[in-house]
């Protein structure tokens, strides 16, 4: 029997600090889980891939999500072919827009730009929701997703 979650509360980022509170707490697994949204997730890899390159950005990520599952009582949640994606294309839209912006500004950017779908430009439905996509990285079947260096 599954435990009901509470409902998902997203709120835009004020300042770099919430942003900042936010990886501690993540990588605490304290940041409540009702506040883990699409828009939490993209700030930690803004924040991961601003510090660290991109194999050890997805390390990092990879292995904070999967513990944060784990104590929020969600232990399957990880998807690993949608984490490679995002940090793939938040890498890539951060390399193609580096002119200088707040953490704050990155990431409402990053939010108006990408949205929980957009995995499916590169993907099919049914590639994307296998078994496979969500243990191991599976290559696109409709697009091509590359590291721009």
């Amino acid at each position: 029997m599954s435990v009901p979650r509470p409902a998902k509360l997203d709120l835009p980022f004020q300042t770099e600090e919430e942003i900042l509170d936010l990886v501690a707490q993540f990588e605490g697994c304290r940041w409540p889980y009702e506040r883990w949204t699409h828009r939490a997730h993209l700030a930690v890899a803004a924040v991961y891939l601003s510090r660290h390159s991109f194999p050890e950005a997805l390390n990092r990520i990879r292995d904070s999500i999967q513990a944060y599952n784990r104590t929020c009582g969600d232990p399957d949640g990880y998807h690993e072919t949608i984490t490679v994606v995002f940090l793939t294309l938040i890498y890539n839209f951060l390399a193609a827009h580096s002119e200088p912006r707040s953490l704050t500004a990155t990431v409402a950017e990053l939010f108006a730009h990408f949205n929980p779908e957009s995995p499916l430009t590169y993907y099919s439905p049914e590639r994307l929701s296998s078994p496979a996509a969500k243990q191991h990285w599976v290559e696109p079947d409709l697009k091509p997703l590359r590291l721009i260096p």
